[in-house]
Formats: C-alpha cells, structure tokens, sequence
C-alpha cells in the first residue's frame, strides 16, 4: 500500500539566487494538514463499520471517530499515439529536412557540374550528389505530443484520518478501535513509530512529515 498523505496545493515559485545568477523553482505551496492517516486493509474493511483513532505524541494525546471513505488507487491509461492531420507532413528534426523528399515541398538543389561530361571523357555524366535520407523518429513514447491519462480505481480498502494540531518527527502511539459490521467491538489495536519527514518536491520545497498507518485482522503498523 502507499503511503497515504493529504496535501492541499496552489502553486507557487521559489527564486534561489546563486552568485550572479538566479533559478526559478516550481513548488507546490504546501499548507499541510498535520494528522495520522489509516488505511483499513482490503481483506479487512468488509469487517469494519465504524474507526475511532487515538493518537498521543510529546505529551499530547488526540482521539475522534473517523470518517472513512472508500480507497482507490491510480490506474495509468497509457499515452495516445501521435496522429498527424490529413494533410500536415510528420514533424521532423529542425535543418534536416530532406531535399526532394514526397510530401516535403522541398525541392532537391541543383548540383554544380552535375550532367556536365568532363572535357576529356566524351558523351560521360557526372551523376547528381546523393543525399542520404534522414530518418525522422516516430513518436512511440511519451512526450508532448503523446497525451497521457490516468484514473482512480478502487482497490477495496477504507482511509481515513485524524487530524492533529502539529505532527513532528518525534515518537508516537497510536490506539485503532471501533465497532464491527455486526455492532460487535473490533479488537484493540496500538502501535508505537516514529512519522516520516521528507523532501517530496526537493530541499528548495521544504520538508513534509507524514504519519500512516494500516489496521488489518492481525495488527496495527505503520505504512510502509
């Protein structure tokens, strides 16, 4: 399973100046909501109505009932092939185009002494330069002018989370407990780990800390 985070995004730049030059940098302007993340297990959410999560961290303990939602996961759909308009020659490679070519409306250029007979070799041709064709790649990958798509599918889990004040990276517990699909109590679970701090979007970015768990018949862990 991945690892679930729940990020709210506008985009924004980030200048970082070096020496005499200065970069621009494309970052997600991050305003990120702190808080435990759970994924109930595909072969256990069937088993589970209803969550409520306690999670305690420096002192500081937060615990609610959780709004769970169906899971999904991204499904690539490929790219689409490049197809030019009836008409509209392929693209090729900028100053290679080939001279005399069907459909290129470039006309081969005249050769100096080209069918001129050397004066010491009556009634003889000289042939034409040839000019190697170039070939021009097909667009069989992506690229600009391959449009891709994907799409969420789901894949039989349920998600929730509980929202915290302030996550940091320091150790936590975190109590899973609820009720089943027959109104019987779920079995306690509680596990103890460290959130994740990382640099999804590159150090200029800023760094991200994220805390995911998954509950399944056996156990609480933290998502791996």
């Amino acid at each position: 399973m991945g690892k679930a985070r729940v990020l709210l995004a506008t985009f924004a730049t980030t200048a970082l100046v070096s020496g005499c030059h200065v970069f621009e940098v494309a970052c997600p302007a991050i305003a990120q909501a702190s808080g435990v993340s759970v994924t109930v297990a595909a072969s256990y959410a069937p088993a589970v109505q209803t969550l409520h999560l306690k999670a305690c961290q420096e002192g500081v303990c937060r615990e609610s009932d959780l709004v769970l939602v169906p899971g999904s996961i991204s499904v690539d759909l490929g790219c689409v092939p490049y197809a030019p308009e009836p008409g509209i020659p392929k693209p090729g490679i900028p100053g290679q185009g080939v001279p005399g070519a069907p459909g290129t409306g470039i006309p081969e250029p005249a050769v100096p002494g080209a069918g001129v007979p050397p004066a010491d070799v009556p009634g003889t041709a000289v042939p034409p330069t040839a000019v190697p064709p170039t070939a021009v790649p097909e667009h069989g990958g992506r690229g600009p002018d391959m449009p891709c798509s994907a799409t969420a599918s789901p894949d039989g889990t349920k998600r929730g989370m509980l929202v915290l004040d302030i996550l940091t990276e320091s150790p936590m517990d975190v109590t899973a407990s609820g009720t089943s699909i027959d109104g019987s109590p779920l079995p306690v679970r509680t596990v103890r780990f460290t959130p994740r701090g990382d640099y999804p979007f590159g150090q200029p970015c800023g760094r991200l800390v994220s805390a995911s768990v998954v509950l399944d018949e056996t156990s609480l862990r933290q998502d791996r």
